[in-house]
This record gives C-alpha cells, sequence and structure tokens, in this order.
C-alpha cells in the first residue's frame, strides 16, 4: 500500500471513530443524562453520577488516567470550561484529533520530524481550546457578577433566603453565571451544605470577584450580619475595577497592536511568498537546515509574544 493510501485510509478510521462518539455524545438520551450530571459540580460526585447513568465509553483511559492522577484536574478543567464531558471522551478526541492530522501531514510532506511536529499540534488543539473556552467562560462570569449582585441583594432586602435570592438572580441572568448558580442550588439539594456549595463554586470558576461573594456569603452564614449590603459594596467594587481595566486597555492598545503586526507579518509574508513562488520556501520543510530555521524562528516569536504581553499585563 503506497503512503498516501495509507494516510487516506488512518484519515477515513479515525474520522469514523470521532464522528461514532461525537454521535454517541450528543444522542437525546446522553443529552438527558448529562443535564442531570450538571446537577452537581464536585468532579468526584460527577463521575458517580456518571458511573450510574452513562457507559464509559473508554474505560481504559480512565483508568490510565487515574493511575497518573490526571482524572481529577482534566475533569476540573472541563467542568470550568463548561463541557460535560468525561476526562476519556476528551482524550480520545484528543488523540482522534492528532491521528487525523499526521495522516493529513502524511499528504503533505515525507519529512517525518514535520509529521510528528503537526501531529502534536493537532493532538494539543483540544486542550488549547479548552484552556480558552475556560478563560473565556471566567471572564463572562466576572464581567455578571456585578449585574448578579444588586439582583441578589434586592432580593434579600424583599426578605427572600439567600438561596432563594440566588434562584431569583440565575433564573434572570444568563449563562454561564446561571449555570453557576444553578449547580449551587442542585448541590444544596441533594445535601451538599451551602457552604461547601459555593465553596465549590469558587473553586470552579477561580475568579477573585467569586471569592469575595463566597466570603461575604460563608461569614454571614456564620457570624451574621447585613448580606444585603455587602453584596451592594462588592458589586460597586468591582464596577470600578472594570472601569480600571478598561483605562489600563486603551492605554496600552498601542502595544497590543504592535504584538499582533509583529506576530501577523512574517505568517502573511510567507503566505504571499508561497503563492507567488511555491518552491521558494520548500527547503524550509525538506531540508533539515530549514527545519531547524523554520522551528527556530518560531520560538523565538512566540518568546517576543510572551514577553510583549508580560510588560502589557497589567494586575489590577
Amino acid at each position: 500500500m503506497t503512503p498516501t493510501l495509507f494516510a487516506i485510509a488512518i484519515f477515513v478510521l479515525l474520522s469514523a471513530t470521532a464522528y461514532g462518539m461525537l454521535v454517541s455524545i450528543t444522542s437525546p438520551i446522553h443529552i438527558q443524562e448529562r443535564r442531570r450530571l450538571a446537577q452537581v459540580a464536585k468532579p468526584s460526585s460527577v463521575r458517580r453520577q456518571r458511573r450510574t447513568h452513562r457507559t464509559d465509553l473508554a474505560p481504559w483511559f480512565t483508568i490510565l488516567l487515574r493511575a497518573l492522577n490526571l482524572h481529577e484536574r482534566i475533569q476540573w478543567d472541563l467542568l470550568r470550561a463548561g463541557l460535560l464531558l468525561k476526562p476519556s471522551e476528551f482524550t480520545v478526541i484528543s488523540l482522534a484529533a492528532g491521528g487525523v492530522v499526521l495522516a493529513m501531514s502524511v499528504l503533505i510532506t515525507n519529512v517525518l520530524a514535520v509529521q510528528l511536529t503537526l501531529s502534536i499540534l493537532g493532538m494539543t488543539a483540544p486542550w488549547f481550546y479548552v484552556m480558552m473556552r475556560k478563560a473565556r467562560r471566567a471572564k463572562q462570569i466576572t464581567t455578571q457578577l456585578p449585574e448578579a449582585l444588586p439582583l441578589i441583594a434586592s432580593s434579600l432586602r424583599s426578605g427572600f433566603s439567600i438561596l432563594r435570592a440566588i434562584k431569583v438572580a440565575g433564573d434572570q441572568m444568563s449563562p454561564p453565571i446561571s449555570q453557576e448558580f444553578g449547580w449551587v442550588l442542585d448541590e444544596v439539594n441533594v445535601g451538599i451544605s451551602m457552604q461547601q456549595a459555593f465553596g465549590h463554586m469558587a473553586q470552579r470558576t477561580q475568579s477573585s470577584d467569586v471569592k469575595l461573594m463566597v466570603t461575604a456569603v460563608q461569614i454571614q452564614s456564620k457570624v451574621g450580619g447585613n448580606l444585603a449590603e455587602i453584596l451592594e459594596t462588592t458589586g460597586a467594587m468591582i464596577r470600578e475595577r472594570f472601569q480600571l481595566a478598561a483605562e489600563s486597555a486603551a492605554l496600552t492598545s498601542a502595544g497590543r497592536l504592535s504584538a499582533g503586526v509583529l506576530a501577523g507579518l512574517p505568517i502573511g509574508l510567507a503566505v504571499m511568498i508561497n503563492l507567488l513562488n511555491p518552491d521558494y520556501l520548500r527547503p524550509l520543510i525538506t531540508e533539515p537546515l530549514g527545519i531547524a530555521m523554520l522551528v527556530g524562528g518560531v520560538t523565538l516569536m512566540l518568546l517576543g509574544l510572551i514577553v510583549i504581553k508580560f510588560l502589557l499585563s497589567v494586575d489590577i
């Protein structure tokens, strides 16, 4: 069998496997089961619920991840990203992505180093997606919090309990903060204490603003106090921080634009040169010296972007 036919066979096999997993995961029955799983947010509880309601599609990966002490960490990352996937399922998806990219790279180049590099990039792409989704979700929660705190405070002033006030805020707010409030209420309904439920919320979001709200609720439940006034003050402080962050972003916009131009210029030039003269850049992916130069250039560019980002970051 020629390398081209072999690559096509691998691509078709891995695509069929990934498609079958996605169909199984997104079927209506499993969607209903996943909604029930969202009623608890601690990874160990999620694991127990999933063993009860749905068969593990990749049990060997689950055993391996637990042996490496990665199962709990990956489960937390998936929850923080708002993805109701098992760590084993996500691992299989990552490996399938790497296999598909490897099969496609065989059609592009015969250099083993390039094939392995592209395969590793394809395998790590889902992990980068989870990290980006987790950061975006945490930012959305922090942005929604100043709107949710006055709603909770108004409900408390109206005579509602803290849990009832959380439910009112969750019904009126949009995801992802409404999902977090729903998880807190569901944890309390299944027997977890209110302090632990709010603690899980702070651990999931990893937001300092959410930790302020959780600390206020936990202290008020132990020693008492005017929780409505505390939440209103916390909301005002968070809004002031947002204003300072917006001013900082405006002052550093020129530096961020420069970083974008410096990062996009080599890629744009490479694309234009490849369109005008396809053979001009071919030694970069076929010759050992060209591969070393390409890897070195990409590494230096990434280091430069990291340094620029460090210089432009302002802790508020």
